[in-house]
């Protein structure tokens, strides 16, 4: 059936369907760049969840956004090696194809990729027409290579905490100054100690961690109380992301912009158990498998669209054979108050096993 017909295009986001988006944007790391996703040391840009351009068989945000809106542009649209493998996450941009998808493997915070990232961003928007008039989307998804490792200490109110805050906040007030329109992403973390139960539960998996790859520091080789910390680490990562969206609502309201929203999509918050070893690549048993990116697209576009019961997750639990919202011609994207959800039951949700 065909989407019924939106709104006029509004000049305020509270206002925002999904058929006045035109241009999608993306930072991030490997996730993001979908390394690993079809089961090979590529990176599948075309199908990364957030930003690929993908296909019916293949869901990604910008494929659904390409059925309600007429034009969308600035996915990345084709598979690439990473770039410069020997100095990621630096650099790790493929011109012609990545356009608007700035992600970079192995990219952190605390290595400058939210940086450099930007100037990568910065130089492309104006490849664009009519930037200023097109409604935007721009996921930043950017907590994994920065808690990985930190296994042993709680990051409450350490440096290295407010240096990630700091390096996120920059980033925001860099695109929010340079350009209007814009609706942004902020994507919190499940909880990774689940990835390491996944990768001793499998031989193949196990033999890869214990002897190959070093991987995000105690997921491969951490014993049980530097798994907790991992996850009290995403925890606390996870409530600055919640903290920063509240902070700029306060901003942009006081400024009197009403073109602009940050807004924390908690979709993977307290996600663990549901998550299964489909969930993984069978390149890495790391990284997330081109189901789960579809998975992901899904769960966050049907968070964006979530506006009643939030605290709840509007009904909606994280699986598989989840299906996209079906927007209405008077949806809108969720620019509210800042919600962290409840934590969902601890059951299979991922795996039809």
């Amino acid at each position: 059936a065909n989407p019924p017909p939106p709104p006029p295009e509004d000049d305020d986001i509270a206002r925002l369907h999904p058929a006045h988006v035109s241009l999608v944007m993306a930072a991030g790391d490997s996730i993001t760049a979908a390394f690993a996703a079809r089961g090979t040391p590529w990176e599948a840009r075309d199908i990364s969840w957030s930003i690929g351009v993908g296909d019916a068989d293949q869901i990604t945000l910008p494929w659904l956004l390409s059925q309600y809106s007429s034009k969308v542009e600035g996915m990345s649209t084709t598979a690439k090696i990473p770039k410069g493998i020997t100095h990621l996450p630096h650099g790790d941009y493929h011109d012609g194809t990545d356009h608007l998808n700035v992600a970079e493997s192995e990219g952190a915070v605390h290595d400058g990729s939210l940086v450099e990232q930007w100037g990568i961003l910065s130089s492309h928007l104006s490849n664009y027409q009519d930037l200023e008039d097109r409604w935007k989307v721009l996921t930043i998804w950017m907590t994994a290579n920065d808690v990985c490792g930190k296994c042993d200490h709680d990051l409450t109110d350490t440096h290295y905490l407010e240096d990630w805050v700091n390096g996120t906040e920059t980033f925001i007030h860099n695109i929010t100054s340079a350009t209007n329109k814009l609706y942004i992403n902020l994507i919190s973390t499940l909880d990774l100690s689940r990835v390491a139960e996944l990768q001793r539960e499998h031989t193949y998996c196990d033999i890869e961690h214990k002897y190959l790859f070093k991987e995000c520091g105690c997921i491969d080789r951490g014993n049980d109380t530097q798994l907790k910390m991992l996850d009290n680490n995403v925890h606390v990562m996870n409530g600055e992301l919640h903290k920063i969206a509240q902070r700029w609502k306060e901003r942009l309201a006081g400024e009197g912009r009403k073109d602009v929203a940050v807004v924390v999509q908690p979709f993977m918050e307290g996600l663990g158990k549901q998550i299964d070893i489909d969930f993984l690549s069978d390149l890495d048993c790391f990284h997330p498998s081109h189901a789960a990116h579809q998975t992901l697209a899904i769960g966050l576009w049907n968070s964006m669209l979530c506006t009643d019961g939030r605290e709840k997750r509007c009904g909606i639990y994280f699986s598989k054979d989840m299906k996209p919202t079906c927007p209405t011609g008077n949806s809108t994207f969720y620019t509210g108050k800042d919600v962290t959800p409840v934590v969902p039951p601890a059951i299979k949700m991922y795996s039809a096993n």
